[in-house]
């Protein structure tokens, strides 16, 4: 895992290695704060970092980001918080969990909507991602999305290879009504707790599982108190990186900038992390006596249907047209991926 590391962070400072007037005297000696519940070692922390080195290069060492991983600082929603009154500066989590400040954000975890990553990285890198950054709620500056991975369902009892056996299960689930609603669906009793929360819950079995992706499964030890594993992609979470509108509005443009451009360089060598960290992680779990089970595509269609209503209900409840966005753009994505081998057999006549 070090060496992915060191490997992504030769790639990223390279790419700046000509870049800013370090010297402006536009750029002040500063230190934020970069607070995330994930552990350093994780693609969540390698993101962190990368920026971190990223925005000292490019402010010629004045901004200094301090990180604050392993919820530290707080959970994720007390983050939003700390963000809002300017006590901490930057923090990086599914943008879902902004639901509770708009709405709209639900859309991020409407079940089964992305069938990979190259549907997922469309969406967020094109106007319907964008759009989401610049309605930020309020007190918060959306700088940029990373990767965090397709959610996965872990539990201590059984493998979930069809939708029959989620029932009765009680699995934790991130606290917002929507995933509470579609694992209450599937037929499994869904808990909501933060995340800091959720290694005791498991140990103590007050919970049986939990959805997330596959590398924060590992990074947090999860196979310490879970022995079953099942791939059901049911969700794809991007990470949003947030800043503080406090500390936005007192920055200087040239300021602005370097955060700006650095979480946005960042994305593309974080999201080859997390995906290489993610084929790693499947391999290193199994090698510590979890079972991993994949879930056919003909199970997941029979899981979709299952969630179907509440997907129609939060349809409604976040707007048609928010949904529709996205819909329109994996369509795109789909339809330009079926034309392609299409032109490069006509290419070769």
């Amino acid at each position: 895992m070090k060496s992915i590391f060191q490997k992504a962070f030769v790639g990223v400072l390279a790419s700046v290695a000509l870049a800013c007037s370090a010297q402006s005297s536009d750029i002040k000696e500063r230190t934020l704060k970069f607070s995330f519940v994930q552990p350093a070692d994780s693609h969540m922390g390698f993101g962190a970092k990368a920026f971190a080195d990223l925005v000292a290069q490019k402010s010629g060492n004045k901004i200094k980001v301090r990180l604050f991983p392993n919820g530290t600082l707080g959970g994720d929603l007390q983050t939003v918080s700390a963000l809002q009154g300017g006590t901490i500066e930057l923090t990086t989590m599914p943008p879902s969990l902004l639901v509770g400040l708009n709405k709209e954000y639900g859309a991020f975890d409407l079940p089964f909507m992305f069938n990979d990553f190259r549907e997922a990285d469309a969406v967020l890198d094109g106007p319907v991602g964008k759009r989401f950054l610049e309605k930020a709620p309020a007190g918060l500056v959306g700088l940029s999305y990373w990767d965090h991975g397709f959610r996965n369902v872990s539990n201590s009892k059984q493998a979930i290879v069809k939708a029959e056996d989620f029932k009765g299960l009680k699995l934790r689930v991130v606290q917002t009504p929507l995933m509470i609603e579609s694992f209450n669906a599937l037929g499994a009793n869904a808990v909501p707790l933060s995340f800091t929360e959720l290694f005791t819950a498991m140990e103590t079995r007050a919970v049986d599982g939990q959805d997330n992706p596959i590398v924060a499964f590992e990074t947090n030890k999860f196979n310490e108190v879970q022995r079953h594993l099942s791939l059901t992609r049911h969700v794809y979470n991007p990470l949003i990186v947030l800043l503080s509108q406090k500390a936005w509005d007192s920055m200087t443009p040239a300021e602005r900038e370097v955060l700006a451009s650095a979480a946005r360089e960042t994305r593309i060598e974080q999201r080859r992390v997390s995906r290489e960290m993610e084929q790693k992680s499947i391999a290193a779990v199994k090698s510590k006596g979890v079972t991993v089970s994949d879930v056919s595509p003909a199970e997941r269609a029979r899981m979709r249907e299952m969630v179907k209503p509440v997907i129609e209900k939060f349809t409604r409840e976040i707007g048609a047209e928010v949904v529709n966005s996205f819909l329109n753009e994996i369509g795109k994505v789909r339809t330009a991926s079926q034309a392609a081998p299409e032109q490069k057999t006509a290419s070769l006549k």
